[in-house]
């Protein structure tokens, strides 16, 4: 078994063992990881790898938004909406002006919210 088809079947398996809560976590990790990417291939110039490194973090990031329920009626879940949608335009834009400082601001964006979401966890909760 090669080593991309072992971390699939990892992935995979992760996934579909995991609570919902864990999900939106791993969300969370996988953008946090692509931005980081990202920011590793803007150093060095390498656009065609900083363009699927955050073509990858963007899709994430809009999957938390699509995830979102009652984002026009809701207060919080409204404010999320637009967050996301800020954090997906200053990646675009960090990408397209080469900017190193916008990816660290969606790095610590997304850090608070992974924060948040981790201090709400069912199973620290139980602790």
């Amino acid at each position: 078994m090669t080593l991309n088809a072992y971390q699939t079947v990892k992935r995979a398996t992760l996934v579909e063992g995991a609570t919902p809560h864990r999900l939106t976590e791993m969300l969370y990790e996988g953008a946090l990881s692509n931005i980081a990417i990202a920011q590793q291939h803007l150093s060095a110039g390498n656009r065609q790898q900083l363009h699927k490194s955050i073509d990858k973090a963007v899709a994430i990031v809009q999957e938390l938004q699509g995830s979102l329920k009652d984002y026009e009626t809701n207060e919080l879940s409204g404010n999320l909406f637009d967050l996301y949608s800020y954090i997906v335009k200053t990646l675009i834009d960090s990408e397209n002006a080469m900017d190193s400082d916008g990816l660290s601001s969606c790095v610590g964006l997304i850090e608070t919210l992974a924060d948040a979401w981790r201090s709400i966890s069912p199973e620290r909760q139980a602790a």
